[in-house]
């Protein structure tokens, strides 16, 4: 009787299992079968979306160009030198297929592509959508600079200069995919620019030559590059590891979200559905930066910032973060692509005290605008005002006081909880309400990005202290395009800490 009793049971106990398990494969299935509509539906609706909203891609937007660097190529360049006749032939076969064809090329008075056009003069027939150099008589050291997404070595010159004034061998290097067209930024990878950052760092290092200071500097997504190339340099002998790290806006951490981004291009080889390779397609009338912005683009500044922390983990978990170069880097407070949290716990607080330093630009804080101020400026402030003490030297450049157009600059060691106050002999300049990601590494007497720019070789071109006033609408690029500031007011700042960085 026990034994049946016991059979039952365990048949009751078996069936019961059964039935639960069926239905949590039901679950399961229903839960995929959700989640595949939901994001078909995302995809879709993207697709449809792009292909509203977006204007017609032109040429530019699609022409393959065969000659562009591709770091698993099998004839992929094996030195910097054979990386410029790459280059060269590239720019060449731009002329040839897009500028040189009339059935391609732009008809906007002020378009890039457009031969006739002063920003077509300035991207073919100065240096600085190439990769440039900048060679001392008497070379002191070597600084290897790279710029950061849609944009071009251009972005580096201010650096450039000051680096050469004090006797570097200055590279500034032109990132696969920029500088010709934003078709460029479809199918790149991350590995490829990290790999044109190995060719580059070794040939700055062997020009600076041996027991010579080598430094490397980023800006924005060239952060993040030359950040990865230190990590790497700590185990592979084979890198020439530079001695410092100079990073402005780097892009040390992005949102998870830009993991979805290649997703919702899911329909993009449907040639219908072609606008939805892009997130934002506008005129091309910048010599130096696209403003035309690709899905893959943002995709792999994800994938390039999630090796990053990988590679930071795993140096910290074999503890040789202590060999990292020093690193100074800026940040402004207000920020539309990254945050100033990012660089200073992604990555400054990870590394132990080896007289690191960050600065950050305050926005301003004028008594008329202080109540125009969005909230998040104001706890980002606070925080930083109230933050323990920290493993780095912390700088925040701000007004004196509320009211007062002048900035000093407030400063606390690492470990210390005391803040000192610099002068500086800066004000914000009138109207200027605050810095932006793009603005740090340009000074404000830039030929072409300048608040009050100087005059230069070439064509005028002053895309930086326009004043623009109109609808909403009126025009078909956005007025906000023009409104973000495009250059440093305090680059002094920036030029004084490099400047200490060489000396010290």
């Amino acid at each position: 009787m026990r034994r049946a009793n016991k059979k039952l049971y365990f048949a009751a106990r078996v069936g019961v299992m059964r039935r639960a398990a069926r239905l949590v494969t039901k679950a399961v299935v229903w839960l995929a079968v959700i989640s595949i509509a939901v994001i078909a539906t995302i995809i879709v609706g993207f697709a449809v979306q792009a292909r509203l909203n977006l204007p017609e891609l032109r040429p530019w937007h699609k022409v393959g160009l065969t000659e562009e660097f591709r770091a698993a190529r099998a004839d992929a360049p094996r030195t910097f030198d054979e990386y410029r006749s790459l280059e060269d032939r590239l720019f060449a076969e731009l002329r040839t297929r897009v500028l040189d064809d009339p059935a391609m090329a732009d008809s906007y008075t002020i378009g890039r592509f457009n031969p006739k056009s002063v920003p077509a003069r300035l991207a073919l027939e100065t240096p600085y959508n190439r990769s440039f150099e900048l060679v001392p008589e008497r070379i002191r050291g070597g600084v290897l600079l790279v710029h950061g997404l849609t944009d071009s070595p251009y972005m580096m010159r201010g650096l450039a200069e000051l680096f050469y004034q004090h006797g570097f061998y200055v590279l500034a290097l032109r990132l696969p995919g920029h500088g010709t067209a934003p078709a460029g930024l479809v199918d790149v990878h991350w590995q490829d620019w990290y790999a044109a950052v190995t060719l580059a760092a070794k040939h700055v290092a062997s020009r600076a030559g041996p027991g010579k200071p080598f430094y490397a500097s980023g800006f924005s997504t060239g952060a993040p590059l030359v950040t990865l190339y230190a990590l790497r340099s700590l185990e592979d002998t084979s890198l020439p590891r530079p001695q410092r790290l100079v990073l402005l806006s780097p892009a040390i951490g992005i949102s998870e979200f830009a993991v979805f981004t290649n997703v919702v291009a899911g329909l993009a080889f449907i040639p219908y559905f072609e606008k939805s390779r892009w997130l934002d397609v506008w005129p091309e009338y910048d010599p130096y930066k696209y403003n035309s912005f690709p899905v893959n683009a943002a995709n792999q500044i994800y994938l390039l910032t999630r090796e990053l922390r990988r590679s930071i983990d795993v140096a910290e978990s074999k503890e040789k973060l202590d060999a990292m170069p020093r690193v100074l880097a800026f940040q402004s407070l207000v920020d539309a692509t990254i945050t100033a949290g990012e660089v200073a716990h992604g990555l400054l607080a990870r590394l132990p005290p080896a007289g690191h330093e960050l600065v950050v630009f305050d926005l301003n804080r004028g008594a008329a605008l202080e109540d125009l101020i969005a909230a998040g400026p104001r706890e980002d402030l606070e925080r930083i005002r109230t933050a323990p003490a920290l493993p780095f030297r912390f700088t925040l450049v701000a007004n004196r006081s509320a009211g007062a157009d002048e900035v000093v600059a407030y400063t606390r060691e690492a470990g210390s909880n005391q803040w000192d106050v610099t002068e500086l002999g800066l004000r914000w300049p009138q109207g200027v309400l605050s810095l932006s990601h793009v603005a740090l590494p340009l000074p404000p007497d830039d030929p072409v990005y300048g608040l009050d720019p100087r005059s230069a070789e070439g064509p005028a071109y002053m895309l930086g202290n326009l004043t623009l006033r109109g609808e909403s609408g009126s025009w078909v690029v956005p007025l906000g395009q023009f409104v973000r500031l495009r250059s440093n007011p305090f680059f002094a700042v920036v030029r004084e800490r490099i400047v200490a960085a060489i000396e010290g």
